[in-house]
């Protein structure tokens, strides 16, 4: 089947800032743009690494959030978590850490060496729909094995969350969405085909890219046209190259975002400041 024609187009291309997130750790962040508050339910994309992990690296120390659910996926190295519900667990790399922040919690990670001591990953925010913004914390974890792994022409492609082309991520979502890595060991071309709707952009983490005739490199988010079936994507280098697709339905409720919280409305936003300063959110340890 031809499918030029079907093909999305890309709308915009939005260059990532650097962003400091501790004192020693800066950080490239995508989402959100001055000209792109989000792409579907996904409000928020930093990208860490490939960086150095240092001996006694105590990564973020313990933060607050509410409201939305955080992603974090490794595509080296590894990553801790801990929380104020008691939750503890490691994931390696093409690993995902799935939090749902929900009512609040305070949580903590830290990086794990990988290979050659790096660790490189993303984390991104879920935005919650606003009858699930109180529900109960929670976190899970999902191993590279757990994640359901495939051949789209000479890509590798990796179901993180939601579903695409007939594979779906055992990560519980709350609203229909997607994630996915897609890589290139070296030149290649895949055509994905997406699901009808849904907002849709892809991050190049890694390498230089191009979709349809539209070429990129690492560090830049593109934003893709609803109308369409799917998208090309080529690597005409014979370096790596690493894609992250991220999209979903676009929430028709309003969006407050404030720091570690993003609610529907302002008052929402006061409820988990207060909560959180006295305590309700739970306390962890440095």
């Amino acid at each position: 089947m031809e499918t030029i024609a079907l093909r999305r187009e890309v709308t915009r291309i939005i260059a990532s800032h650097v962003t400091p997130v501790t004192p020693t750790l800066l950080v490239r962040r995508a989402l959100p743009d001055a000209g792109l508050r989000n792409v579907g339910p996904w409000v928020f994309l930093d990208h860490f690494g490939p960086l150095q992990v240092a001996p006694g690296d105590r990564g973020t120390p313990p933060h607050p959030h509410a409201g939305i659910e955080t992603v974090t996926y490794l595509l080296e190295g590894g990553m801790h978590h801990r929380d104020s519900r008691g939750n503890e667990g490691e994931v390696g790399m093409h690993g995902v850490q799935w939090m749902t922040a929900g009512s609040g919690i305070v949580h903590a990670e830290r990086p794990i060496a990988g290979g050659h001591g790096r660790v490189h990953g993303l984390q991104l925010w879920v935005r919650l729909p606003s009858a699930a913004q109180s529900v109960a914390p929670a976190y899970r974890h999902f191993t590279a094995e757990s994640l359901p792994l495939f051949r789209a022409g000479d890509a590798q492609v990796r179901v993180v969350g939601g579903e695409l082309m007939g594979r779906r991520s055992p990560a519980p979502t709350h609203l229909p969405l997607l994630l996915a890595h897609v890589a290139f060991a070296a030149r290649g071309r895949a055509d994905l085909e997406l699901p009808a709707g849904f907002d849709l952009a892809a991050y190049v983490a890694l390498g230089h890219v191009r979709f349809g005739e539209v070429e990129v490199d690492a560090g830049k988010l593109l934003r893709f046209s609803r109308e369409g079936a799917g998208i090309e994507v080529a690597n005409d280098l014979d370096e790596r190259a690493d894609i992250i697709l991220l999209g979903g339905v676009a929430l028709q409720e309003p969006m407050v975002f404030s720091g570690p919280f993003v609610m529907d409305s302002s008052a929402a936003i006061r409820r988990a400041e207060l909560d959180y300063r006295a305590g309700k959110m739970g306390t962890l340890a440095e």
